[in-house]
């Protein structure tokens, strides 16, 4: 267990190196008045969402499900012979959805077309999503996955759990690896938050008074300021990617 955060990081930095970044980047491609967004990737909601951000501003937050399924894994060394051989990362996979375009290239309604996404997710994978909005903010949200036998079952997403912090005064970072380390004793799994620097700043560095009674750790981390984030998983592991 002690490896999969050395390799949840090496994994952000191979994927380039893994395939042309064309094919693993959603793309958009244009027909008319009409458009076809597609994806083929390893973590296909997480390069949506960050297209979507990219191409036309919206904020998209996607989360992984938990990986217990060797089927849904593949071995990256295959294709990056540097890396160790047998280091797991999500296997690809992928779909296509059509939307409406305005003149200027944006889509008619963003809430379908990020409805569709996670309807053709659904259908494409063996996993399951559900669509969150706050606050003009969108997520992502897993809501099933595979057991190590290879059966669909249904998960209470990593965020969704309840977690308790003790009150204290303490800088906003410390706070959040409290949280993370509560979903580390839930789950088995080593999940850490967040990134310590945006934008070249460090993150979370002032001291304020916090604590959580049996909160839901996304409402934890609005409250802690954060209202954009990624959520990447491996085997072993997951890393809250703060944006």
């Amino acid at each position: 267990m002690s490896h999969l955060i050395r390799i949840a990081a090496a994994f952000v930095a191979i994927v380039p190196l893994a395939a042309p970044q064309t094919s693993d980047d959603a793309q958009i491609k244009r027909l008319g008045d009409s458009a076809v967004l597609s994806v083929y990737t390893f973590r296909p909601l997480d390069a949506i969402a960050t297209k979507l951000e990219s191409e036309f501003g919206l904020v998209v937050s996607a989360e992984d499900p938990f990986f217990q399924y060797r089927g849904d894994m593949m071995d990256i060394s295959v294709e990056v012979p540097k890396v160790r051989p047998g280091t797991l990362v999500p296997a690809r996979w992928g779909f296509e959805v059509p939307f409406p375009e305005n003149p200027d290239g944006s889509p008619q309604n963003v809430h379908d077309l990020l409805e569709s996404i996670v309807a053709e997710a659904n259908l494409h994978s063996h996993f399951a999503y559900r669509l969150d909005e706050t606050g003009g903010a969108f997520f992502f949200v897993p809501t099933q996955t595979r057991d190590p036998q290879g059966r669909s079952i249904e998960i209470t997403p990593l965020l969704d759990r309840l977690v308790t912090i003790p009150p204290g005064v303490r800088p906003i970072y410390e706070s959040a690896s409290m949280m993370a380390k509560d979903l580390s004793r839930q789950t088995g799994l080593r999940v850490s938050c967040c990134q310590s620097f945006v934008a070249g700043y460090p993150w979370g560095m002032e001291k304020v008074m916090f604590d959580a009674n049996n909160e839901p750790a996304r409402s934890v981390l609005r409250r802690l300021g954060l209202t954009h984030w990624h959520v990447r998983c491996d085997e072993y592991s997951c890393v809250i990617d703060m944006r």
